[in-house]
């Protein structure tokens, strides 16, 4: 994969999609799940996870469903990227009370699809 592209997957927006795919592909939120989209409507214990200002180091994406949230973090890695010649996901997954469920380096298949990388 050039470099070019993922400097471009790179850019916020790109990443953030990639998020989304990820988040929606590996944890299925419920179809009527209502997307979060500002910090001021994460609970304090998730808002925590995703930092402030410069503190700021990764995208998130959460959602709301029965009254539990969910929030996924994440940013590209550039290197597995390189490594794989296929975007690479560094994602960290975070239970409806804001505590660290999962987290790891995940591949986007050509088909799509996304799978943990154990290297």
């Amino acid at each position: 994969m050039h470099t070019q592209r993922l400097k471009a997957i790179q850019i916020p927006s790109g990443t953030l999609s990639l998020l989304e795919s990820f988040a929606t592909s590996i944890m299925r939120p419920a179809t009527g799940a209502r997307v979060i989209r500002t910090l001021k409507e994460l609970p304090p214990r998730h808002r925590e996870r995703v930092g402030r200002g410069t503190e700021q180091h990764y995208l998130w994406y959460a959602w709301e469903d029965a009254g539990r949230v969910r929030l996924v973090t994440g940013a590209m890695s550039l290197e597995r990227s390189r490594e794989r010649g296929r975007p690479v996901l560094e994602a960290r997954i975070y239970d409806d009370q804001g505590l660290l469920e999962e987290s790891g380096a995940w591949l986007r298949t050509p088909e799509g699809r996304w799978e943990r990388c154990d290297w």
